[in-house]
């Protein structure tokens, strides 16, 4: 199955299993609360409706009959049973709403998404889509006379989710590469340590830890480190806050920007605010907590603020791993892939190439005479040679190709998706875009030139042979007279 298609399906259905695990375990927690089963047992309406608005996915409903049937089938829903005394006293019902669940996968992947229902998409841009006929195999399909590349998948319950890309944005739209699995397991993560951290504030009675043992922020860090961006552990830590001090509702800012909300904002509510890097600007990075009644308590406020201090901490820790993981990877002196990551992706890409039959290519350049750069200019010259030629490298590849510096002056993109006379194009455009682009030591004086090599996957072919097949192009460029693209012709198939 094609790669993006293939994250979108697998990032909808980790969103809709954690989104359901999640509303399940706040309605458990809800309806263990001796505050809801003595609310239910007096019929306090007032307390009931603030408990069942807490969240968007939960409903409270007092008495022993049971709630009203849910009907909608983009609706997932579970009722929880309150138990006081022996007896039922009411229910909490937890809902997943499918549909916007499944727009937001479309809106974070860039690849179009619908939920289906009865075997028919039924929602967003791709409602009456005609489906793949097998779950899991990626083909063409049209859609009010677009041609698209779909696959289908599972969600959870019985519904299914269908991913598609037009034509016309394989081959021209920038899509994001990065969005792979991974992200779609840090979500999960995320969920599950909210459920986790929940139900150990409960136990505990607040965020302290027991003797000897560590705070549950502080296994929280380690937990959320392996996140790609710290800003994933905003909403468990904003849930954490509400739930420790009891708040009514609140909300995360990161840079200025509300990343996260939980519960609502009572009338006439004094908030409190807390600081998440005092080296920003007051109020661009904070979480902001609503009280229950008037405003929070000395204790509360004491409480609040020490876990938004281990909060940091954990902050800082997923940053810094953020950054050693970035580093492993990556090109200090470009910013591209660096010889190892770009080889780990061209294999995945040859044998994802050759299993479904999709065009992949190749493109190898050096610089030209980039030794006398140095020699007459010096090394912090040519390194911003070789800084600029990255820039114009990444000014014409797609977000779906992959860019690498995989020698001194050597670099290469793996064009997915693209046959030969793709990729010779684009390598056309770089050389012209070079010695336009690309200054020695500020001056015009020398001009930047490259020798491309380009190649495409051949039938038989595997990863050495794609390789050999870009370096035998590009030693014929250099052996023509450099400044040149030289394409390998395509076997015969």
């Amino acid at each position: 199955m094609d790669g993006r298609l293939a994250a979108a399906l697998q990032l909808a259905a980790d969103r809709a299993s954690a989104a359901d695990a999640d509303a399940v375990a706040r309605a458990r927690l809800l309806a263990s609360s001796r505050r809801i089963q003595v609310a239910m047992l007096r019929h306090d309406d007032v307390a009931l409706a603030a408990a069942g608005h807490r969240t968007a996915t939960l409903a409270v409903f007092a008495g022993r009959e049971e709630p009203p049937p849910v009907t909608r089938r983009t609706v997932l829903h579970h009722e929880i049973s309150v138990v006081s005394g022996g007896n039922s006293v009411g229910f909490v019902r937890a809902e997943v709403f499918l549909v916007p669940l499944v727009a937001g996968v479309e809106r974070d992947s860039g690849t179009a998404t619908s939920l289906v229902v009865g075997g028919s998409a039924v929602s967003g841009t791709l409602a009456g889509l005609s489906l793949p006929a097998a779950a899991g195999t990626a083909t063409w399909v049209k859609l009010h006379g677009a041609t698209y590349r779909a696959a289908r998948g599972e969600l959870v319950a019985g519904r299914g989710v269908v991913a598609a890309v037009s034509r016309n944005s394989i081959d021209t739209a920038v899509r994001h590469r990065q969005l792979r699995i991974a992200a779609a397991g840090v979500l999960t993560v995320v969920a599950v340590a909210l459920i986790a951290l929940l139900l150990v504030l409960r136990r505990r009675g607040g965020v302290g830890s027991a003797r000897g043992g560590r705070s549950p922020m502080a296994v929280l860090g380690e937990v959320v480190a392996a996140a790609d961006d710290p800003r994933a552990l905003l909403p468990v830590l904003l849930e954490t806050a509400v739930g420790a001090v009891d708040a009514a509702g609140g909300f995360a800012v990161w840079d200025g920007e509300r990343m996260a909300e939980a519960g609502f904002e009572p009338a006439a509510a004094r908030p409190l605010s807390l600081e998440l890097d005092p080296e920003t600007a007051p109020g661009q990075r904070q979480i902001v907590l609503f009280p229950r009644r008037g405003s929070f308590s000395a204790e509360e406020r004491e409480v609040a603020a020490s876990l938004v201090a281990e909060g940091r901490i954990a902050l800082d820790n997923a940053r810094l791993h953020n950054i050693v993981r970035r580093q492993a990877v990556t090109d200090e002196l470009t910013d591209l892939a660096n010889r190892r990551r770009f080889m780990d992706v061209l294999r995945q890409e040859v044998a994802r190439a050759r299993r479904f039959e999709l065009p992949l290519a190749l493109v190898l350049f050096d610089l030209d005479h980039f030794k006398q750069i140095n020699d007459r200019y010096g090394h912090q010259a040519g390194d911003e040679v070789l800084r600029e030629a990255a820039d114009v490298i990444r000014g014409r590849v797609r977000e779906t190709d992959l860019p690498g510096r995989v020698g001194g002056e050597e670099f290469a993109v793996i064009l997915m998706g693209t046959d030969l006379h793709g990729a010779a194009a684009l390598a056309e455009n770089l050389r012209a875009d070079l010695p336009a682009l690309v200054h020695v030591g500020g001056s015009r004086d020398w001009r930047v030139t490259a020798s491309f090599g380009v190649a495409e996957l051949g039938p038989s072919d595997g990863t050495e042979e794609l390789i050999a097949a870009a370096d035998r192009a590009l030693y014929r460029a250099k052996e023509e007279g450099r400044d040149r693209v030289s394409a390998e012709p395509l076997a015969p198939r």
